[in-house]
């Protein structure tokens, strides 16, 4: 991989070439998908300008400042909760999980959340964030019908932080949830 590789997933090509017993060389290719991962400077950035190591979403791609909208890229509107609109943050639909790269240099992760107001009366998840697999903070249920909630998580010498949503216990129809304002401090 060159030192130039932009974050994020590459996909590699290895090929072996080999003898078998009875003298023939083999030549045999595959395919290796690799992730490159840059941590955060230091200092308190928008986590939605960095490239996640990976993601998973319920439904279309994670979003990057805008909500979830439906199932291509760029197709969400400005990250709305209880009336209020923020420029950045994710857009995802539960269940997702969005994982950074943190190099044990970051302390804290800040966000408000929820229900993004583009569902109208219905929705319901539920957030949390985990350093290094352990869960750190966590919303319980939230319903459209909230203001977006404050959410922190100490994440001090975590390699890795990841954002999950789930369906708050009654199917994933309609939950479009909102990390807004979505920051890490290095």
């Amino acid at each position: 991989m060159p030192r130039s590789a932009e974050p994020g997933s590459h996909e590699l090509k290895l090929t072996t070439t080999y003898r078998l017993p009875s003298g023939r060389q083999v030549r045999s290719d595959s395919r290796v998908l690799v992730r490159v991962a840059v941590a955060p400077a230091g200092g308190t950035a928008h986590l939605s300008d960095l490239a996640p190591l990976s993601t998973a979403n319920g439904f279309g791609p994670v979003e990057r400042d805008r909500s979830n909208g439906e199932s291509a890229a760029g197709d969400g509107k400005p990250l709305t909760i209880g009336g209020r609109t923020w420029s950045k943050g994710l857009g995802v639909h539960a269940d997702s999980r969005v994982e950074y790269f943190t190099a044990g240099r970051c302390e804290r992760v800040t966000a408000s959340v929820g229900v993004d107001d583009e569902t109208g009366e219905r929705g319901t998840v539920a957030f949390e964030i985990q350093a290094d697999g352990e869960r750190r903070a966590g919303t319980g249920t939230l319903t459209n019908s909230q203001d977006a909630r404050e959410i922190s998580a100490d994440v001090t010498g975590a390699e890795t932080v990841t954002l999950t949503v789930t369906d708050g216990g009654d199917g994933s129809e309609y939950d479009h949830a909102d990390w807004a304002d979505l920051k890490v401090t290095c």
